[in-house]
């Protein structure tokens, strides 16, 4: 492989050479492009020139260490020049043998060649034999006759021995051949590399294709329409900004791929090409577990999210541009953070970048790019927590007693903002809007309904619900109420009272907090299935969210959606943050 790579000189540079086996080629290789056959080239010199060997010192010298010149391969010892003379003076008065010496440079380039191996048990005999099963090394004087360690597996009872030599040579051959699946590997991860570059130009296609339509629709409507097309021509920019940013990041993977697999090519070559036959045969199981391992890597093609998908509905000859919202495809997890002596049971976005959390022993403001404390204060169990006009209000339980408590910016308390008496530590949530806040009584199934100065309104009791939690106040005066035992989400309309069910959607497992986002999509905690429920406005589940690290959090008890990202306060696992990513449709 040392020759193959040597072969690529400086004056060859300039030619086309092939990246498998770096000869010259004119047209193309098998199914591949010469162009790419030359980068992949590239690629993998560019992996192997960009070491340099570090310096080496004199072993003789202790006090000031001077830079070797000179290599005495029988002494082992690595020389400046005042100790050069000093070796060849004893060696000409008192050796009948001339040593053999090697350049600093050329000692460099292959230093474990010039040095004996010795048994680590018999310190004078160099190792000559090596086992086919366990891979162990021996001198001529280790008894080999014993069982071997390997023979679990193998079904031997003794040492297969092998001359190291010939071992290492077949050891070297293996190690070629899973070099070319590397080679090939390589390759692949460059088509690909290119493939998501071509499909960004698609992208870019596209997005040319859409605003032609939204300037031929400018031309004939009236101001209005005009206007509404300008809004579109900036969420088509968004569109593009989000798969410019998609598809940098994956061409980001893909070079960290690259870098490793080409990495791991030059480890292997180095291998192959400057290490002891000893250490061919001790390393052969881990770097052919590893190339394995990366020949198999599963390398997907890019996926382009976006928020929205563009609808186009045609009556007569008035065409009319619309946006649509997409539902979310998966969850990406952002961060965690796990609480020390906490239980995080409630949690609302209250700014652009924060979060309040409510604890069973604290109340918290946390900045939701880090999720790191900002304010905290000691605090009685905290079950719900809301913004208010003035600051934040908390839903506290102590003594067989909810108390609301309004809250400063700063999180200091400016008064009682209501309280309600409760048999049972049972959880229960709180909401706010702009007119009305709701607190969530689950042993009497009441919402006990307070104005913005903390005045008690009324209570109405949901006599369908078996078991309710969380409660969810709408703009629109309208109230969302998760049912825990019953297994569904009802909406309500509340008067004086009493309240008018509107809808409830069902077959959901243990919901507890829920929230909703700017389009009006309903987003429900599930805690023990560890999932997100979706639901529309009118009371339709569209989908199911879950992610591998929920499966590790015991319980959620609370859910807060602010744009694209949904927090989730997951008792003693602390808070964990995800990125909803969007379905890539474009029409």
């Amino acid at each position: 492989m040392t020759t193959s790579m040597n072969r690529v000189t400086a004056e060859k540079r300039a030619d086309k050479c092939c990246g498998y086996c770096f000869e010259k080629v004119e047209k193309n290789h098998g199914d591949v492009e010469v162009e790419d056959l030359v980068k992949l080239g590239s690629i993998i010199l560019s992996v192997e020139d960009d070491s340099e060997s570090p310096p080496i010192y004199c072993d003789v010298c202790k006090d000031n260490e001077k830079l070797a010149i000179t290599f005495c391969v029988d002494c082992e010892k690595k020389m400046c020049r005042r100790h050069e003379e000093y070796h060849d003076e004893y060696q000409n008065a008192f050796s009948r043998t001339q040593h053999k010496k090697i350049s600093a440079e050329e000692y460099k380039k292959s230093p474990d060649r010039y040095t004996v191996r010795t048994c680590y048990k018999h310190n004078d005999e160099e190792l000559q034999k090596a086992c086919r099963n366990c891979h162990k090394t021996f001198c001529n004087s280790c008894n080999t006759d014993k069982k071997c360690i390997s023979s679990a597996k193998t079904g031997s009872k003794n040492h297969e021995i092998e001359e190291l030599p010939e071992y290492s040579k077949k050891l070297k051959i293996e190690l070629s051949k899973l070099m070319n699946l590397l080679s090939a590997k390589i390759s692949s991860v460059y088509e690909l590399e290119q493939a998501a570059a071509t499909d960004l130009g698609n992208v870019e296609d596209k997005v040319t294709a859409m605003n032609d339509k939204v300037d031929a629709v400018v031309a004939e409507q009236i101001e209005i329409i005009k206007q509404k097309a300008e809004a579109l021509k900036t969420m088509i920019h968004l569109y593009r900004i989000d798969n410019d940013t998609v598809a940098t990041e994956y061409r980001s993977e893909l070079t960290k791929t690259k870098g490793y697999i080409g990495q791991l090519w030059k480890t292997t070559h180095q291998l192959l090409t400057q290490r002891h036959d000893s250490d061919i045969v001790t390393q052969y199981r881990s770097t052919k577990e590893e190339i394995t391992s990366a020949v198999n890597l599963q390398v997907g093609l890019c996926q382009f999210p976006t928020r929205k998908m563009l609808v186009k509905a045609v009556e007569h000859r008035d065409v009319e541009v619309q946006l649509r919202e997409a539902l979310p495809f998966y969850l990406d997890l952002i961060m965690k953070e796990k609480k020390e002596n906490g239980h995080c049971t409630s949690i609302s976005s209250i700014a652009n970048t924060e979060l309040l959390c409510g604890q069973d022993n604290a109340l918290e403001i946390l900045d939701s790019s880090t999720l790191k404390s900002k304010i905290k204060v000691s605090s009685t169990s905290v079950n719900g927590v809301a913004k208010h006009k003035q600051g934040y209000l908390a839903l506290h339980w102590e003594n067989e007693k909810n108390y609301i408590i309004l809250y400063s910016p700063e999180l200091v308390f400016m008064k009682l903002f209501g309280e309600f008496y409760r048999a049972t530590d049972k959880y229960s949530q709180l909401s706010a809007t702009k007119t009305q806040a709701i607190a969530m009584n689950p042993d009497e199934k009441l919402l006990n309904v307070y104005n913005t100065k903390g005045e008690f309104q009324f209570s109405t009791k949901l006599l369908e619900c078996k078991r309710p939690w969380g409660v969810h106040s709408l703009p629109d005066g309208t109230v969302l109420v998760s049912d825990f035992v019953g297994g569904c989400v009802r909406k309500y309309r509340l008067a004086e009272g009493n309240q008018h069910s509107l809808w409830m959607c069902a077959d959901l497992v243990a919901p507890v907090g829920l929230t909703t986002d700017a389009a009006g999509f309903i987003y429900v905690a599930s805690f023990s299935a560890k999932r997100i429920y979706i639901i529309s406005q009118q009371g339709k589940k569209m989908k199911e969210l879950t992610h591998p690290e929920l499966q590790e959090v015991k319980e959620i008890y609370d859910i807060t959606v602010d744009s694209e990202v949904v927090s989730l306060a997951c008792g003693v696992y602390g808070v964990l943050q995800f990125r909803m990513m969007y379905e890539a449709l474009v029409r």
